[in-house]
C-alpha cells in the first residue's frame, strides 16, 4: 500500500506529464525541430517543480525508443511521420512514465495503440495476473489488424526506479505474478503493421549511472559525478553534458566510462525492416478503480 504522501507525489508527477501531452499535441506540427520539443518539455518539467526521470525520447517511424535529440540536432517532424514522444517526470524519486504518438494525418495504427493501452488498463485490479493484462493488450492489437512489437514491454515502477523488477509483455505469456493494491505499473503497447522485433542501432544518446569506477580524465570524473548526484542515477542525455564539457571531450569521456562499466548506455531501438511503429503509454496505480496518474 502507498502512503498518502507517496500517492500525492505519484499523482503530481503524473499530472505534469498529462498536461505536457495535451500541450504538445496542440503545438507540434510538421517542421517542428525535435530539439525544440525535447528542451521545451524538459524545461516545463523542471518549472513545474519536478525533474526529468529520463531524457525526452522522440523516436520516429521505424525507431521505437531511445532516440533523444543530439547536440545541435536539426531534425524536424515530417508530414505523416509517427512521432513517439516518451516523457518521464519524478518528484523525489516518485515518477510518471507516459508516451503518445503524434501524426499530422489521421492514422489507424495510432488509434490501435491507444485502444490496446485502454484494453490493458480495463482489466487492472488487485489480484489480476500479468498474463491477463498481456492477453487484453494483445487481443486488442490483433483485432485492429496490426501486430505488437514482441520484445518491448510494459513494466513495474518503484521509487527511483523507472523500470521496476518485473515486465508486462504485450504478447501472450504464462506469467502468474499477481498485482497488489498500491503497485505502480506502466503499460506501453508498441504497435506495428505486423508482429515485429526491434534491434539495437546507432546513435547512442542516452546513458545512466551504473557504478563508481576509477577513471583517468577529469571530464569522465565530472560526468560520473553528474550522473550519480545531479541526475539522481536516472538516465541522462549526452546533450545535457554540453552545459559543462565541450562536445569533443564528452565523446571521449563517455567512451572511457562505458569501457570501465561506470555507465550503462541505451542504444536506439528500431525495426530494421523499416516498418512504422506507434506507441501509447500511461502510468497506473493498482486499485479497485485503477488510478491512471498520467490522465489526471
Amino acid at each position: 500500500m502507498l502512503s498518502d504522501e507517496e500517492l500525492d507525489k505519484y499523482r503530481k508527477a503524473g499530472e505534469i506529464a498529462s498536461k505536457l501531452r495535451r500541450d504538445m499535441l496542440e503545438t507540434i506540427k510538421p517542421g517542428t525541430k525535435l530539439l525544440d520539443i525535447a528542451e521545451k518539455i524538459e524545461s516545463a518539467i523542471i518549472k513545474a517543480g519536478a525533474k526529468p526521470a529520463f531524457p525526452v525520447n522522440i523516436s520516429i517511424n521505424e525507431s521505437a525508443a531511445h532516440y533523444t535529440p543530439q547536440i545541435g540536432d536539426e531534425k524536424t517532424v515530417g508530414r505523416g511521420d509517427l512521432v513517439k514522444i516518451d516523457i518521464g517526470a519524478h518528484i523525489d524519486g516518485y515518477l510518471s512514465d507516459m508516451a503518445f504518438t503524434y501524426c499530422s494525418e489521421k492514422s489507424p495504427i495510432v488509434k490501435a495503440s491507444r485502444e490496446a493501452l485502454d484494453a490493458g488498463i480495463s482489466v487492472i485490479k488487485p489480484g489480476v495476473r500479468i498474463s491477463e493484462i498481456s492477453a487484453a493488450i494483445y487481443e486488442s492489437i490483433e483485432s485492429s489488424g496490426f501486430g505488437p512489437v514482441v520484445n518491448l514491454t510494459g513494466h513495474g515502477i518503484e521509487r527511483w526506479l523507472f523500470h521496476g523488477r518485473f515486465s508486462i509483455p504485450n504478447v501472450p505469456n504464462e506469467n502468474d505474478r499477481v498485482l497488489s493494491e498500491g503497485d505502480v505499473i506502466a503499460l506501453e503497447p508498441f504497435v506495428c503493421e505486423s508482429a515485429a522485433r526491434v534491434d539495437e542501432s546507432d546513435p547512442v544518446e542516452i546513458y545512466q549511472f551504473a557504478q563508481r569506477k576509477p577513471v583517468r580524465s577529469m571530464e569522465a570524473r565530472k560526468i560520473m559525478e553528474l550522473a550519480e548526484k545531479d541526475y539522481g542515477g536516472f538516465p541522462f542525455a549526452k546533450r545535457w553534458l554540453a552545459k559543462h564539457i565541450s562536445p569533443f571531450r564528452i565523446k571521449m569521456a563517455l567512451m572511457e566510462l562505458e569501457r570501465v562499466g561506470a555507465l550503462k548506455s541505451y542504444p536506439l531501438l528500431k525495426d530494421m525492416g523499416g516498418r512504422k511503429i506507434a506507441q501509447s503509454e500511461d502510468t497506473i496505480i493498482v486499485a479497485d478503480e485503477p488510478i491512471v496518474t498520467t490522465r489526471l
